[in-house]
């Protein structure tokens, strides 16, 4: 099958669109990590999020993408190092790393193993601060402000949200990208706590 290097079709979809999907796919992520992880009462997506909160339009693919995105967050539990980095982060702390951690990731040659592994650290801080609703809900403004501001062009110009489905069909370059990812994470977390000692 011959790719085509042209950039693929934008699908109408604007950046505050991309944000709004980006909030149904974070939401349906982290429920599924918990059901995944067997916690007794996994928040709700509903919970996650502000009454009328906007989700965007509609994606075709939806179920695909949270499998793609599980499977990753799957690979993800086995990264100890990230395990363990994450691990020494407190709630409190949760704001401060994130930022950190997002000029990280902005600051390396984007892909879809960066987007989907900032969606894993999404959902370990959220973990974190199970009992502090309020909390959770404002790291997943924290991560949907970011992608409209830093990432939401990006995505665009590689289809939305759906070719993730695409991108992540190819199992060698599912791995490479997870590693890559995940070093550049590490990085974020252990600079920010070598700042902070």
């Amino acid at each position: 099958m011959i790719k085509s290097t042209q950039e693929p079709p934008r699908k109408n979809l604007n950046r505050d669109d991309v944000g709004n999907q980006a909030r149904c796919l974070l939401n349906q992520f982290i429920h599924d990590r918990m059901e995944n992880e067997g916690f007794e009462n996994p928040l709700q997506e509903s919970n996650l999020i502000e009454p009328d909160t906007p989700t965007g339009p509609p994606m075709s693919q939806l179920e695909e993408i949270g499998r793609a995105l599980r499977c990753i967050g799957d690979e993800l539990d086995g990264d100890q190092r990230l395990q363990d980095l994450v691990s020494r982060i407190e709630p409190e702390d949760i704001p401060n790393t994130f930022l950190n951690v997002a000029s990280a990731i902005v600051s390396v040659n984007l892909t879809w193993d960066i987007v989907v592994r900032f969606f894993y650290f999404a959902y370990k801080m959220a973990i974190k601060a199970l009992d502090r609703i309020p909390l959770i809900r404002a790291i997943i403004n924290l991560v949907i402000n970011f992608i409209v501001d830093n990432l939401a062009d990006w995505i665009l110009s590689r289809g939305g949200w759906e070719a993730i489905v695409e991108y992540f069909g190819t199992p060698k370059r599912q791995a490479f990208g997870v590693l890559i990812a995940g070093v550049l994470i590490s990085v974020g977390v252990y600079a920010w706590k070598s700042l902070g000692d």
